[in-house]
C-alpha cells in the first residue's frame, strides 16, 4: 500500500455533513458529495444520479463508530462515514475499498 495524499474538504462542507447527521439523528443520513475536477463541491442527500460528478458517497452512523461494513463500503467509490457515538466530538472519516480490504484515507479540513 503506498501513502496516499490526504482529502481536502472545505471547512463549510465539512460542518454542513456534520450538521445534516445531528439533525437527523437518532436516524443516518446518506447522500452523496458531488465534485468537479476532482474537487468536492457541494452535499445532496440522495444518490448519485446519471451525469452527477461523484466526489465521494456520505453516510452517517448515530449510534456506531466511523468504521464501515463491508456492505456501507461501496465498491470503487470513496466513502464519508460520519459517527455520533462519541462523547462530544464528531467523527468524519474517508475509507476506500483496496485489494477487497477498507483502507483509512487522511481528511483535512480547510478553511
Amino acid at each position: 500500500m503506498t501513502a496516499q495524499a490526504p482529502l481536502i474538504l472545505d471547512r463549510r462542507l465539512a460542518i454542513q455533513l456534520l450538521h445534516c447527521a445531528q439533525v437527523a439523528s437518532p436516524a443516518s443520513i446518506s447522500g452523496t458529495v458531488l465534485g468537479r475536477e476532482g474537487e468536492p463541491e457541494r452535499f445532496v442527500q440522495r444518490p448519485a444520479a446519471a451525469g452527477d460528478m461523484v466526489w465521494a458517497e456520505v453516510l452517517s452512523n448515530p449510534l456506531a463508530p466511523a468504521v464501515p461494513d463491508d456492505a456501507q463500503l461501496p465498491a470503487a467509490a470513496l466513502l464519508l462515514l460520519i459517527s455520533l457515538d462519541t462523547k462530544g466530538v464528531l467523527q468524519l472519516r474517508a475509507w476506500q475499498r483496496e485489494s477487497g480490504q477498507p483502507v483509512e484515507r487522511v481528511v483535512a479540513i480547510r478553511d
